[in-house]
């Protein structure tokens, strides 16, 4: 199989992030409210594979626009040791970075960042130390 290594070597897929209207009534304990992109997120297993749901919380949610367009899938998530040189590799395939690192709630306040390919998509890059 054909590797790719749009974000560097080291970095391993983590979760594909899926917009949701609301979270399903058994998910309501386990929601974790990050203040900063105005969203509940889950995580959840399906099947093997990783699935943050991300419920908006408000108009300036980043999700209201997909689900106005009854578009769920959100994001894919990737693992990296080092965000400034998973940055410089995205940048050499096309990625430009949309936001600046920040703390996530939903990630023990590891860094994330948010880049965009026209190929690709958005993509969260998480911190893992």
């Amino acid at each position: 199989m054909y590797s790719l290594h749009l974000f560097g070597e080291n970095v391993e897929f983590d979760h594909v992030g899926l917009a949701v209207r609301s979270m399903p009534d058994d998910l309501e304990k386990q929601k974790i409210f990050d203040p900063l992109q105005h969203v509940n997120v889950a995580f959840i297993n399906v099947n093997g594979l990783r699935v943050e749901l991300v419920e908006p919380v408000g108009e300036r949610s980043p999700v209201v626009n997909l689900l106005k367009k009854n578009q769920s899938l959100y994001h894919l998530c990737f693992r990296t040791r080092n965000i400034p040189e998973s940055l410089e590799k995205a940048k050499e395939n096309g990625f430009h970075c949309i936001a600046k690192p920040v703390a996530a709630v939903a990630f023990d306040n590891k860094n994330i960042v948010w880049l965009y390919s026209r190929q690709y998509g958005l993509v969260e890059l998480v911190e893992n130390l």
